[in-house]
């Protein structure tokens, strides 16, 4: 399906750009899309777990960019549902639009958030921890408080559902140059990054599934999930690192 030019970072941001610039689509699209998907990946993982619908107690920790508006966006869905949600935003003056106007729906819909990283001692009274702090961007050591929220989510005992990426991972090599997060699942969003094969990416990254997020067929490889916003576990044989 994918062969390792696909899973670049660079080829993986310009199929965001195009879509936007050449297609008109809205990047609150593209994050809509991305958020259901990783919503319902969630429940599964809930219901896999016991927890029975919509009774779920769950934890998301966001970060300062499109990783932590998809989080904002997914806290949405997974309310409506009836699940208990209590958000860590990490960087509350981020100027990202659409993270900004995600968060902003969430504050109006009386969602619970705080607005610092969790002592190290804290423990997360959840079933889940969705880890939406860093994305592809990331290639260098994470800082502070960014930081000190993956090393409080690597301390906890609940599940954790990474993002795109586990937090700390670099997107193109599946190094983790600092502090990283080590997930059950990853829902990777439209095509997986290569670095969720390469070094530390498997262990990082627990069961990988894929989710569409709108994106023009033109633009994404023979194969690839078009629609709907829908995760499904990535094949074994769908990325060949040696290609």
């Amino acid at each position: 399906m994918f062969n390792r030019e696909h899973c670049t970072r660079t080829a993986i941001e310009d199929i965001d750009r195009r879509a936007t610039g050449d297609f008109g689509i809205p990047g609150l699209i593209l994050m809509e899309h991305a958020s259901i998907g990783i919503a319902r990946r969630a429940e599964q993982m809930l219901a896999d777990s016991g927890v029975a619908s919509g009774m779920g107690r769950i934890t998301i920790c966001c970060g300062p960019g499109g990783n932590g508006g998809d989080g904002f966006a997914s806290a949405r869905h997974l309310a409506s549902l009836g699940h208990s949600i209590h958000l860590i935003d990490l960087t509350p003056t981020s100027a990202h639009p659409d993270r900004r106007t995600n968060r902003e729906i969430c504050n109006r819909l009386g969602i619970q958030m705080q607005h610092h990283a969790p002592e190290p001692t804290e423990t997360a009274p959840s079933d889940l921890i969705i880890d939406a702090i860093l994305g592809s961007g990331m290639n260098s050591p994470p800082r502070e408080p960014l930081s000190n929220c993956i090393d409080w989510i690597e301390q906890q005992e609940e599940l954790v559902l990474s993002v795109d990426l586990p937090s700390g991972l670099v997107a193109d090599s599946g190094e983790t140059p600092g502090a990283a997060v080590t997930a059950n699942s990853t829902v990777a969003l439209c095509i997986p990054h290569m670095g969720l094969l390469l070094n530390e990416g498997p262990a990082r990254a627990g069961e990988v599934w894929i989710c569409p997020i709108g994106a023009p067929r033109t633009l994404l490889p023979r194969g690839a999930p078009i629609f709907p916003p829908e995760p499904h576990p990535l094949p074994s044989n769908s990325i060949s690192p040696l290609q």
